[in-house]
């Protein structure tokens, strides 16, 4: 066996650590992506959701307003000395009454989402977190560290072994000279 080492892989390894600063790329943008969607998200449920369902709340309690004074007015008019059914104002106050409840469950359920929400992102966070670290700390020794790897192999493969001296190989025959 011969002194020197047979590597023939040095492109493999330069794929690998190539391999790996893609992968970084991908995983911190897909963590960006994350992150945003993740902020949209909570804007929605901390800040659109309460607004809208408040909103809907105030037009359910403004129109039970109405629908109440519709049935009282039905009420003071007695047709034929008989005091009215109002049942169209009746049914529109019990309409009014269920989307206000409804409203209000919608506005619990806001509440409770956003609380699971805000849990599952504190999970998430020291889950990623931990990725993150990674990324920023072992990904670029690994890749320093490839680095490395090739920089001593390509030294390695452009040492030559020591020529040498032998005085028998060296010097000028004299017969092919001598022969001219």
């Amino acid at each position: 066996m011969s002194g020197s080492a047979q590597v023939e892989s040095i492109a493999a390894i330069e794929g690998f650590r190539g391999a790996l600063t893609q992968f970084e790329q991908r995983a911190s943008d897909a963590i960006e992506v994350l992150a945003a969607e993740l902020r949209r998200a909570v804007d929605w449920l901390e800040h659109e959701q309460p607004a809208y369902w408040k909103e809907q709340s105030r037009l359910a309690n403004d129109a039970i307003h109405q629908a109440k004074r519709d049935l009282e007015r039905c009420l003071a008019f007695p047709v034929a000395d008989e005091r009215p059914s109002c049942r169209e104002e009746r049914a529109n106050l019990k309409k009014c009454q269920a989307r206000l409840d409804f409203c209000r469950e919608k506005t619990e359920r806001v509440k409770y989402w956003n609380r699971q929400l805000q849990h599952e992102l504190f999970e998430y966070q020291g889950r990623v977190g931990c990725l993150e670290r990674m990324m920023e700390t072992e990904l670029p020794a690994a890749r320093a560290k490839l680095q490395e790897i090739v920089r001593r192999l390509d030294d390695y493969r452009l040492e030559r072994p020591p020529v040498s001296i032998d005085p028998l190989e060296s010097a000028p025959s004299k017969t092919s000279e001598g022969d001219e």
